[in-house]
């Protein structure tokens, strides 16, 4: 698996919930007025990721609130290649709601050194990352149940894609 160099993970409804009211488990952590669930099996899915990958972080939440989730998941045992959060958004009018959808570019993460080609990102919402729908892993988003079980799943569809884009190269410089 060498071709995907970087993972980039989305936090809320992708590997967290997070809410103001309590569930009826109880919460991994807290952060300023958030009870905050951790997905189930978010850890195994950071560490294969962390061994095979870089890691990164996006979120349109706000900053303060990115670098303590994300202190909370990764600590210093997974350093994350960046960690972003809605300032690194577009900002964009959403016709169907009247409000606004903030946009991951991709052409951001470019800027680091990494190509298109090398990059996935992991995240429940599509509209965030409609300007890159090849490169989006898309999940169901994960709004606290406990038996949760869609991250093993997300592992395999990694580990295909990664080996599905080396196998493509191969064929490519093969006689």
């Amino acid at each position: 698996m060498t071709r995907v160099r970087l993972i980039v993970f989305d936090l809320d409804e992708t590997l967290v919930h997070a809410t103001e009211v309590p569930l009826a488990y109880p919460h991994a952590f807290q952060v300023g007025p958030y009870f905050v669930y951790v997905r189930p099996f978010a850890h195994e899915l950071i560490t294969f990721s962390s061994s095979h990958f870089d890691v990164a972080v996006w979120s349109s939440s706000s900053e303060a609130y990115v670098k303590a989730v994300t202190a909370e998941l990764f600590g210093t045992t997974f350093p994350v290649t960046f960690s972003w959060a809605v300032s690194k958004c577009v900002q964009k009018v959403d016709a169907k709601s009247n409000g606004y959808v903030y946009i991951k570019d991709l052409r951001k993460v470019l800027k680091h050194g990494y190509a298109a080609d090398e990059i996935i990102m992991i995240d429940d919402s599509p509209e965030k990352l409609q300007r890159q729908p090849a490169r989006h892993l898309c999940l169901p988003a994960f709004t606290g149940d406990p038996a949760d079980a869609e991250l093993p799943r997300v592992i395999d569809r990694i580990k295909m894609m990664a080996s599905l884009e080396t196998q493509f190269r191969s064929s490519q410089t093969s006689p």
